[in-house]
């Protein structure tokens, strides 16, 4: 069907679907689609805006019952759903005071008048929130529904994108104020809310540019498809062909990237320069996967309509020296997409670790799927070649070959740029000598082995090569890392010491305690206002100098002026942190140092009070650290921080470490040669130690690959590979997706086995793993139950004979909490019995409103209404989900004061991250095992049916007339049987045989005597009447010359004709077995036409319709034959007088090649076209024997069809159908 399509029709679908694209992409970019966004935002507002009035009403309802109670909790819990869930939020005020919440996730406000002000849009905190309210005897109840979120920063857990049900774009802004060129939003009533400001590089969701860049990439397809058409039906010569498509191809990809086209491509993250680039030609890894895309379409027509043949021909260089430059060329191909995929992972944050398959995203499938494609391609050129030489070379021979030019290119590479890429090398011989092997037929192409083995190679090369590179990348890592530590600063710290320098020139307490002279007081004060929370993860001291104050310097035993001393110090190693009169202290120690200045001109010193802070990141600090959640993604350490452990040595002893190796106390326990830069391995792991100065170290230590990391990711990556090879095959190989599936009882066996042991794994595996995630969840909140537990005992017993938290229990509560906090490493907070918080080691969570100071209302009506006396519930905040525990602290007499909470949201990464590592384990588990065993169904299906195998063949090969060996097969069971019944009945075969070829060669003499003994008279009739004409005839002169000349000329004739019939007769006997070999059928066919040149009585008119490379799997001289019998008979059946014609075309339907030869001859007598193929010994002039007879058994013996058509008096065509070979 494909190569019925006229090839201009491709390039008209391609450019159809390009000018669909681009209109779609116009509507998206240029032709304002924010307008039908909005709108949809504007319809589904109004739709949650009429749900949230309705929720009210239902609230409303409940409240006004008689069976109302007041445990507004525990009645109006099943109207509420999660806020982030629904959208929905709900506040109950009573008599103006707060006195119920359906979600801590709202930052709202404690006082009703501060909604009543507000109603409509409202901003809180976290967020852009919908408010109605509802007034019910007194009560004030008040909806909100989530806008958009609005925090004050951004990072992995918190973002400012609008509630999920609205398709808006992040970047897009809600402004209060009404402007015409914003986008106006109303409410049910038709009042103004706000408005949207659209912002962005684009106007429109990442979901809708994937419509217009399928449809750019499939008009690619469809012109690369003309491309193929072009190149195949093009009479140039193969080279200038090559060149030709390369240069389209270059264009295109020029073209792409000079003018950003299509310009949706550039808007996704495929084609950012985030994700991978290399150069201006690589920018990004879509232009990588297209450059694939490109190289393997260039190969495969470079390998499929490469001749060596025409090659020889055109560059008159013999066949090795072509052989040697094609090799060649494919070992560099090796060399070259392994410079890239190297280049891809060294330039890329994409990870190929598929040891850790949780961390493959999108972009790593794409990464890999290019990777494939790039092996494809070189694969198929491999092959392409080793077809063409296997005939001129013997496999010793270009074993040798490729080795030696494996060494040569390995040489090259070691002179220019100093490395050898083994692997590309290894690859290159090893695919060689397979292709070799499979070019004789030892396994069929694209069987299910052949498929397996070079997709096996495949993927131990791309794992071989991911980790090396990925292992050289981390080296690399490492040691960037252990040069930045060495100079580290804080970026979070330094944000928070602008804003603290800020708050602090605004405070009026510190300079009234210091006109007091309160030292002790005012060093307090700023240490727990200012430094309590984020440093505490540091040692600050604190010195005060007025006027002549002199310092004792430990150092140099001595007393030194206090501003000297300070002011000197910050001269000479101190950065100033911008914005701030705080400075970054470069002085090596092996800690992140600051040091600050607090000046205030007092009328009473004249020079002032000067309070300097010194803070020095604390010793092997085993506090919780801060989380994440409230540092902004512009403070957040690298990634690799996580993936690496770290130590850092000053004088030779550990002063900070970061990860869970245990590093030893004194940094000589490691054995080390002195270099700035030693890699050593231990314990599993490589180690970097860098020696900075004297007795100062830093250490950055990795994990290893091991050989457990290769068995988990080699079944991952060979799915993936067959998977995609497959689907390519079948896109491409008209012949593979024509090949029907043998059902077959050994297929039976393998799909029942494989079929059972993959369910009944997958039950295990989702059992197990059910099962152990449970565990595990279990065994967290047990450690946080024990935690709790610890915690609230160490509270109980200081509040156990406390009756109110007042002011300075709080304030002993707040200086536990941060010491318990960092003790078991959890925070901990303290509300109320009205549910508000009154005291937390993490304030800042509910200062910069990201979520209420509010307990949460479900375990609010637990603790206190169900007086459960502990509760778990899992909570968020933003996208963080974690685990949160309550437990109520109750006094001596049984009084509750309030709830413990602990937020277990400073681990949940590394319990995240264990959780995951415990399922990723029993999933590599279970595929490794899946995989073995469908290597052990396919053994077991063989090992069943071979016998059965055995005797497939065997009656495949049974004939008649021929001795038939039977089966030897020894056990005894219901194959055994079949087998004894089998040779029984080979035997009974046998002596039926004898007899029947005995009666048919009988039954064939007769008849062919008979046959013979009617030609044969034909002629002897005449012959005899001439004889006796000859015998009565006496004469002589001129007369009797001509008679007896006219006489034996008669005879001559037709002893002739006798000759021809024992000629045709001899060669229809005489054809031999037929040889079939690859070939291309064209030139084939121009060899038979070349020897009737010299043909006068007719000229010979060849047409290729363009189908010169196609090629069939024949034998070369027995076509030939059959072609030169066809050609033979049409010059034959031409009378005389008339000028021969014999045209011979060349055309192609679905899978066979057609061969038309067609001669204007007189045509084909009626009678005699039901015979015409069969063995006939005419002696007519048309020339019809046992020539059409041969053609006929030769074209069938090739899975052929020979047919004809004719017209009397006009001529006749004769056609040959044999099946095209398509690899």
């Amino acid at each position: 069907m494909f190569w019925k399509i006229n090839k201009y029709s491709f390039l008209v679908f391609a450019i159809c679907f390009f000018v669909a694209a681009a209109i779609i992409e116009n509507g998206l970019l240029k032709q304002h689609p924010e307008t039908h966004l909005i709108a949809d935002f504007q319809k589904q507002l109004l739709q949650h805006e009429q749900e949230l009035t309705d929720r009210l009403d239902e609230i409303a309802l409940s409240v006004q019952e008689k069976s109302f109670d007041e445990n507004l909790s525990g009645n109006i819990y099943l109207s509420c759903e999660n806020m982030q869930e629904s959208g929905y939020g709900f506040l109950i005020y009573r008599d103006g005071e707060l006195v119920y919440w359906s979600d801590r996730s709202l930052a709202f406000y404690d006082e009703l008048s501060d909604f009543q002000e507000k109603e409509g849009l409202v901003q809180l905190p976290n967020g852009y929130y919908i408010s109605v309210l509802n007034h019910v005897e007194n009560f004030e109840i008040i909806g909100l529904h989530l806008i958009k979120n609005k925090y004050h920063y951004e990072n992995k857990y918190l973002k400012n994108d609008f509630f999920k049900e609205y398709k808006l774009p992040e970047e897009f802004e809600i402004e209060k104020n009404k402007n015409g060129n914003l986008f106006a939003v109303y409410d049910i009533a038709g009042d103004y809310l706000f408005s949207i400001k659209p912002k962005g590089s684009y106007l429109c969701t990442t979901r809708q540019l994937y419509l217009p860049g399928i449809l750019y990439f499939l008009g690619l397809l469809i012109l690369l498809v003309y491309f193929r058409r072009e190149f195949i039906e093009s009479q140039s010569s193969f080279l200038f062909k090559l060149f030709g498509l390369a240069v389209a191809l270059f264009l295109v990809y020029w073209l792409h990237l000079i003018f950003h086209i299509p310009k949706v491509f550039f808007l996704l993250r495929f084609f950012s320069p985030s994700v991978f680039a290399l150069n201006s030609w690589l920018p990004s890894l879509g232009d990588f996967f297209l450059l694939a895309l490109f190289f393997l379409f260039w190969l495969f027509h470079f390998g499929k309509h490469l001749n060596v043949e025409q090659l020889q021909k055109d560059s008159a260089l013999p066949v090795n020296m072509i052989a040697l430059l094609l090799l060649l060329f494919s070992g560099s191909t090796y060399l070259l997409i392994q410079f890239h995929i190297r280049e891809l992972i060294f330039n890329s944050t994409i990870s190929f670790s598929l040891n850790r398959i949780i961390e493959i995203s999108a972009q790593s499938v794409l990464a890999i799927f290019s990777v494939g494609m790039l092996l494809l391609a070189v694969f198929s050129l491999t092959i392409k070649i080793i077809d063409n030489i296997r005939n001129d070379f013997r496999l010793g021979q270009i074993v040798f070959l490729s080795l030696g030019i494996a060494g040569f290119l390995g040489l090259i590479q070691l002179l220019t740029v100093k490395t050898i890429s083994i692997e590309a090398l290894v690859l290159f011989v090893t695919a060689t000598i397979l292709a070799t092997l499979f070019s004789k037929n030892y396994l069929q192409k694209f069987t299910l082995s052949y498929l397996i083995i070079f997709i096996s190679a495949a993927s131990i090369y791309s794992l071989v090569v991911f980790y090396s590179t990925t292992a050289a990348k981390q080296r690399d890592e490492q040691k960037q890392m252990a040069i930045t530590l060495v100079l580290e600063r804080d970026p979070a710290a330094e944000v928070f010491l602008a804003e603290i320098q800020y708050a602090i020139e605004k405070d009026s307490v510190i300079p009234t305690l210091l006109i007091e002279e309160e030292d002790e007081h005012v060093i307090n004060y700023i240490k727990e206002t200012y430094f309590s929370s984020y440093f505490r993860q540091y040692d600050v001291r604190f010195f005060k100098c007025s006027g002549a104050d002199s310092l004792y310097i430990e150092m140099d035993k001595q007393m030194a002026p206090c501003f000297d001393f300070f002011e000197d110090m910050i001269k000479a190693q101190g950065v100033k942190v911008q914005g701030t009169n705080f400075y970054f202290m470069d002085n090596m120690n092996g800690r992140i140092s600051y040091t600050g200045l607090l000046h205030y001109p007092l009328s009473s010193e004249r020079q002032g009070v000067s309070i300097f802070i010194e803070m020095n990141s604390a010793l092997l600090f085993e506090g919780i650290g801060f989380p994440e959640l409230l540092i902004d993604k512009s403070m957040a350490k690298p990634e690799n921080y996580k993936r690496f452990n770290y130590a850092k040595y000053y004088g030779g002893e550990l002063t900070d470490r970061h990860g869970d190796y245990n590093y030893n106390f004194y940094v000589h326990s490691y054995l080390s040669s002195g270099e700035e830069f030693e890699y050593n391995r231990w314990d599993g792991m490589e180690h970097l130690i860098y020696h900075t100065r004297e007795d100062n170290y830093v250490i950055v230590s990795r994990d290893l690959f091991t050989f457990v990391d290769y068995l988990i990711s080699f079944p991952y990556l060979f799915v993936f590979y067959f998977i995609s090879v497959l689907i390519l095959l079948v896109i491409g190989n008209p012949a593979i997706r024509k090949r029907s599936v043998k059902v077959d009882l050994k297929f039976r066996i393998q799909a029942a086995i494989i079929s059972i042991v993959f369910v009944s794994l997958l039950v295990v595996a989702a059992a197990t793993i059910w099962y152990n995630v449970r565990e595990y969840k279990e065994k967290h909140q047990n450690d946080l139950n024990e935690k709790l537990k610890s915690i609230t005992e160490e509270i109980d017993m200081r509040l156990e004979n406390v009756d109110e938290l007042n002011r300075d229990v709080v304030d002993w509560l707040n200086r536990e909490l941060a010491k318990l906090s960092n003790i078991f490493r959890t925070d901990i907070n303290i509300y109320g019995t009205d549910g508000h918080m009154i005291a937390s080691s993490r304030p800042e969570v509910f200062s910069r409103g990201l979520v209420s100071d509010r307990m949460n209302s479900n375990a609010y009506n637990e603790i206190f209404n169900n007086y459960q006396l502990s509760y778990f519930q899992p909570e968020k905040i933003g996208m963080l989900s974690y685990l949160s525990a309550y437990r109520p602290v109750i006094n001596n007499t049984g009084e509750y004061l309030g709830a413990i909470n602990l937020p277990y949201f400073i681990k949940q990464d590394k319990y995240s991250q264990e959780l995951s590592t415990i399922v990723v384990a029993f999933i590599n588990l279970y595929v490794l095992l899946f995989l073995v065993s469908i290597i052990v169904a396919i053994f077991i299906a063989n090992q069943i049916t071979r016998p059965l195998v055995l005797i497939q063949e065997s009656f495949r090969k049974m004939e008649l007339g021929k001795r038939n060996e039977p089966i030897y097969y020894n056990r005894k069971d219901e194959i055994g049987s079949l087998v004894k019944e089998y040779n029984k009945k080979v035997d009974e075969l046998a002596v039926s045989a004898d007899l029947l070829a005995r009666s048919e060669r009988e039954s064939a003499w007769r008849e062919m005597a008979k046959q013979i003994a009617h030609e044969i008279k034909n002629p002897l009739t005449p012959m005899k009447l001439n004889i006796q004409h000859l015998q009565r005839f006496k004469g002589e002169g001129e007369e009797y010359d001509k008679y007896i000349k006219r006489v034996t000329s008669t005879l001559i004739e037709q002893i002739d004709n006798l000759s021809n019939i024992a000629t045709e007769f001899s060669n229809f006997a005489k054809i031999p077995t037929a040889r079939n070999q690859v070939f291309r059928l064209t030139e084939q066919m121009e060899k038979v036409i070349d020897l009737f040149e010299s043909q006068q009585n007719a000229t010979i008119d060849f047409q290729t319709n363009g189908l010169e490379y196609i090629e069939v799997n024949a034998d070369r001289d027995q076509l030939s034959r059959a072609i030169i019998n066809l050609i033979k008979n049409g010059i034959q059946s031409i009378a005389d007088g008339r000028e021969g014609t014999i045209k011979i075309q060349l055309s192609r339907h679905e899978h066979m090649a057609v061969i038309a030869v067609t001669d204007n001859g007189e045509g084909i007598p009626e009678e005699l076209q039901d015979k015409l193929f069969s063995p006939s010994f005419t002696t007519k002039s048309s020339g019809m024997g046992l020539g059409l007879a041969i053609v006929k058994n030769i074209v069938e013996n090739f899975s052929g069809h020979v047919w004809f058509k004719t017209q009397k008096g006009k001529g006749s065509t004769f056609y040959i159908e044999i099946p095209i070979w398509e690899g």
